[in-house]
C-alpha cells in the first residue's frame, strides 16, 4: 500500500553495480551497432538505419534510465522489539521509498533475514535467508511490507544488507545497490524457578530470606511475641508491651546476603567429539535462571564464560553487580554464548577468581568435571569462598567431590525440586 514517505534510518551504501540484459547491450556490441548505424546512412539503407536508430536510442535512454532509477531511493526495515524470549514473535516492517519525479517502473527488494527467524527456512543450516518483495513505485511514493518472524531459539541474530534492484521500463539495464544495516535481534535464554537450589549463603544478614535462622535483620520486624530471659532491651516494643500489660520483644525476618558469581564451562560439554546441545542450553539457562533469582532478591550476582561471543569472539566476564541493569547484561551475555571456548575451564578458572573477593558464593555449571577442578575448588573453599556445583545432563556417575555440595540437573524441574 501507498502512504506518505517517512524519513529512514541510516544505511550506508555498500555495493553499487550494473547489469545488461545481453551481450550486445554492452560497450562493444553498442559501438558496433553504431558503426552499422554509420555504414547504413552511407549507404542509403533506410529500413536498416531505422531500425538502428531506434535501437540505439531506446539503450541509450534506457542506460540512462537504469543510472538514475535507485537514485532518491531508500530502504530500511523496522523491528518491533529487538530482545525477546524464546517463544516470542516479532514484526518486521520493510519500508521502501522513492524521493525523485523518476518514477520506479519495477523494483525488487532482498532483505537478509537470520534463517533462524525465517518464517518458513528455519532449520535448513543457512545463516541466512533471503525475503524477496517486488513492487512499482511512482515518484515521492513510499511501499511497506510486514511479515512476523518466530524466536524459538536463544541466539544473537544479526541481519544482513537489503539490496535494491531496478532498471529501465525496457528491462535492458538494471542496477543493485545494497545498504549495510545493524539491526540485530538478541534472544534471551528461557528462564525456570529456581527458589530451592541450595546457593550456600555468605553473609548472616541481609536481603534474601531464609529458613534457617541464623541472624535476625533488625529492619524487618515481622511481629512481635512475649519477652524472653536474655533478650535484647533494644528490642522491646513499647507501645504493644502497653496494651498487652506485659513486655513485649520484636520479631525479626532472619535474612542472608548473597553475592554470587556463576561459572559455566562451555568446554565440559564436549565430550569425546560429541557436543550436547540440549545439555548446554540446560546450562545456560541454570545460570540465567539462579541469576536473575538472586538479582531479584537484591542481591549482586556476575557471570564468567569460557566461550566466544557470538559478535565479538571474547569470553564473558560479568563481575557481581546489584546494579539495575545488571540482569539485562547477563542475559544479553548469555544469549551470545556460543560452543566454541577459548581456553580450558580450569585456566579460565583460576584466572578470573583473582578478582573476586573471598566470601563470594561459586556456583559452578558444568556437564562433566574437567581435569584438576576438584583440588583447585578445594583450594577455593579453604580460602573462604562458599562453593556449588550443578552437573547438567546425563553424565553418568557423578564423581566424589569430597565436602564440595553438588547438584544434578537433568531437566527444568530438577532446579525446582533441589
Amino acid at each position: 500500500m501507498n502512504s506518505t514517505a517517512t524519513s529512514p534510518a541510516p544505511n550506508k551504501p555498500k555495493i553499487f553495480s550494473s547489469r545488461a540484459a545481453g551481450q550486445l547491450l554492452h560497450k562493444p556490441g553498442l559501438i558496433l551497432f553504431g558503426a552499422l548505424f554509420v555504414v547504413a546512412a552511407w549507404s542509403n539503407q533506410t529500413p536498416i538505419v531505422l531500425l538502428m536508430g531506434l535501437f540505439l536510442s531506446a539503450a541509450l535512454v534506457a542506460k540512462a534510465w537504469s543510472r538514475l532509477c535507485l537514485l532518491g531511493v531508500s530502504s530500511h526495515r523496522t523491528i518491533s522489539e529487538s530482545r525477546v524470549f524464546p517463544g516470542d514473535s516479532v514484526k518486521l516492517t520493510l519500508h521502501l521509498v522513492n524521493r525523485k519525479p523518476l518514477p520506479l517502473p519495477w523494483v525488487q527488494v532482498e532483505d537478509h533475514i537470520p534463517a533462524a527467524l525465517e518464517s518458513h527456512g528455519a532449520g535448513s543450516g543457512a545463516e541466512s535467508a533471503l525475503v524477496r518483495r517486488s513492487a512499482a513505485l511512482l515518484w515521492y511514493r513510499s511501499v511497506r511490507w510486514t511479515y512476523s518472524m518466530e524466536c524459538n531459539k536463544r541466539g544473537y541474530y544479526p541481519f544482513g544488507p537489503i539490496e535494491m534492484t531496478s532498471g529501465d521500463i525496457f528491462g535492458l539495464y538494471s542496477c543493485s545497490l545494497a545498504l549495510t544495516t545493524e539491526d540485530c535481534i538478541i534472544v534471551y535464554p528461557k528462564i525456570f524457578p529456581v527458589s530451592r537450589v541450595p546457593i550456600p549463603s555468605i553473609h548472616p544478614m541481609g536481603n534474601s530470606r531464609t529458613d534457617k535462622c541464623l541472624f535476625q535483620d533488625p529492619t524487618r520486624a515481622v511481629g512481635v511475641r512475649d519477652y524472653r530471659l536474655g533478650d535484647s532491651l533494644r528490642h522491646i516494643h513499647w507501645k504493644a508491651s502497653a496494651r498487652a500489660q506485659d513486655l513485649q520483644v520484636k520479631m525479626f525476618e532472619p535474612t542472608t546476603t548473597l553475592k554470587v558469581a556463576l561459572f559455566l564451562g562451555v568446554d565440559s560439554f564436549h565430550h569425546e567429539g560429541s557436543f550436547r546441545t540440549d545439555d548446554f542450553e540446560l546450562g545456560i539457562s541454570a545460570v540465567a535462571s539462579i541469576a536473575q533469582d538472586v538479582i531479584d532478591h537484591g542481591g549482586p550476582a556476575g557471570i564468567f564464560v569460557n566461550t566466544r561471543l557470538a559478535d565479538s569472539g571474547h569470553g564473558v566476564s560479568l563481575p557481581p553487580s546489584g546494579n539495575r541493569a545488571q540482569l539485562t547484561h547477563v542475559l544479553e551475555a548469555l544469549a551470545k554464548v556460543t560452543p566454541s571456548w577459548n581456553e580450558p575451564f580450569a585456566n579460565f578458572l583460576e584466572r578470573e577468581c583473582r578478582s573476586l573477593r573471598a566470601g563470594t558464593t561459586l556456583v559452578f555449571v558444568l556437564s562433566s568435571p574437567p581435569d584438576g577442578l576438584l583440588p583447585l575448588l578445594l583450594s577455593l573453599k579453604e580460602s573462604g569462598y562458599k562453593v556449588l556445583v550443578l552437573f547438567v545432563g546425563e553424565q553418568g556417575t557423578i564423581p566424589i567431590m569430597d565436602g564440595i555440595p553438588w547438584l544434578n540437573v537433568k531437566s527444568p524441574m530438577d532446579l525446582w525440586r533441589a
